[in-house]
């Protein structure tokens, strides 16, 4: 199977992060995990690719998605995977959750999920169509929420 991973969100040219910022910043800890989670796919016999958008290179937080997609959308993926953090203003909420919008989606979000609920406290797949990420992308795609990064614990 030929999978991208990327990187949700990205520092923009001023400094200012686009993602969460909590006791974990997002994109610096997914940064840091996507090529844990390429490797692992290489050795079950993936192609896989990374996105990453390049740091201080954009103006506003929209180019993000413009740099994506044309890279997915043009890459002949059977699968791309975004990883994010959830994030909320209160402490308390926890676990994990992958979000799909398509049939195929849904199936390759609940594998992922059961997977994350033998680590995490799961929160089950949800379909979501107001994403980007998820609803202008060619091939099957699932945004990973692995915890919160507001949530200490």
């Amino acid at each position: 199977m030929k999978i991208v991973l990327t990187v949700g969100h990205s520092i923009l040219k001023n400094g200012s992060i686009t993602s969460a910022d909590g006791i974990i910043n997002e994109y610096q800890y997914n940064k840091e995990l996507v090529p844990l989670v390429a490797k692992y796919l290489k050795q079950l016999g993936h192609t896989v690719d990374v996105i990453i958008c390049p740091e201080k290179q954009f103006i506003q937080k929209g180019e993000e998605s413009t740099y994506k997609l044309s890279r997915v959308n043009n890459g002949k993926y059977d699968l791309v995977v975004e990883l994010h953090l959830n994030a909320t203003g209160t402490p308390i909420p926890k676990g994990c959750e992958v979000l799909y919008i398509s049939c195929g989606g849904k199936v390759f979000a609940e594998r992922v999920q059961a997977k994350l609920d033998t680590v995490f406290d799961g929160r089950g797949v949800k379909h979501r169509d107001d994403l980007y990420m998820l609803n202008k992308t060619k091939p099957v795609t699932i945004m990973l929420e692995t915890f919160f990064c507001t949530n200490a614990s």
